[in-house]
């Protein structure tokens, strides 16, 4: 896929992004599209995905996806790297363009190789699952390392899953354990839930079911509905915490809210459970 890219960049131009964004960090969205607008008609990339951005969210100017999705691609194709991912998750989304994953996938990769983390993860998760390309593990794990190693704290925990597994690389837990670790370290919610099992079962690290509960509060607390799962079922169990049927019903409603099906299967029995021990015995 060609690229084209601008060169110089008109100082007017830059001076009215420049001001768009101060515009834009103040909240003023209708200054700040005004700018960008300007700045976009004399060829700034980075203003016409401004531009997009604001079309699609609303802000300074009607919401319209199609009309986002059109200045995205203008900006991609002047190699605009977070242009070229935010046109990806157009066509991945169905989002002003008709969805098409292969094309998808295409923007994603682009922005990838232009080194962008987000589009390399995303990438990844494409490789992985074959979504818009051909199921590649390996391609996956080079793309979630490439993103971890700038930080990305999702593709860490990616590449954690995958050597937890063995997919696409020789099988690690030990490994497996020290990217969650790392992720979590950043705050990845998932990361915490992994790091959960880790703990729970003993892979790659000395098991510590009280260290486990804890890794599944701070996942189920940052809205990980597999972690609210978990912790409901430390709950209802006393693995790693005083056995507590209230606290395990309210963690697997929460885990069942947030569509993680396996929470309702338990729900009705601790809610049963619950009222068996609140209900007056008959005399």
């Amino acid at each position: 896929m060609a690229k084209k890219k601008i060169v110089n960049v008109d100082p007017a131009a830059q001076a009215a992004y420049d001001k768009g964004r101060a515009h834009y960090r103040a909240q003023e969205y209708d200054l700040a599209f005004l700018c960008f607008l300007q700045a976009a008609d004399m060829g700034h990339a980075e203003a016409e995905n401004f531009v997009g951005c604001c079309y699609e969210a609303g802000q300074g100017v009607a919401r319209n996806d199609a009309e986002a999705a059109t200045r995205y691609r203008h900006a991609a194709w002047h190699g605009n790297v977070f242009a070229q991912y935010n046109l990806g998750a157009c066509y991945a989304d169905g989002r002003g363009v008709p969805r098409d994953d292969k094309a998808a996938f295409e923007w994603f990769r682009l922005a990838a190789e232009n080194g962008y983390s987000v589009a390399q993860h995303r990438t990844g998760i494409c490789c992985f699952g074959g979504i818009g390309t051909e199921r590649n593990a390996r391609d996956a794990v080079m793309w979630f390392r490439l993103a971890a190693q700038q930080g990305d704290a999702r593709a860490r925990c990616d590449l954690g899953s995958c050597y937890y597994a063995g997919k696409g690389v020789e099988q690690s837990a030990g490994k497996a354990f020290r990217c969650f670790r790392a992720a979590a370290f950043k705050g990845c919610a998932e990361a915490f839930n992994n790091l959960g099992y880790c703990f729970r079962f003993g892979h790659g690290v000395r098991k510590s079911e009280k260290r486990a509960f804890r890794c599944f509060r701070a996942a189920a607390r940052r809205g990980c509905a597999g972690a609210q799962y978990n912790l409901g079922l430390c709950y209802a169990s006393g693995h790693g915490v005083a056995q507590d049927t209230q606290l395990a019903v309210e963690w697997l409603n929460r885990a069942a809210e947030s569509g993680y099906p396996a929470a309702s299967d338990i729900l009705q029995s601790l809610r049963l459970q619950t009222e068996m021990q609140t209900k007056p015995l008959l005399q």
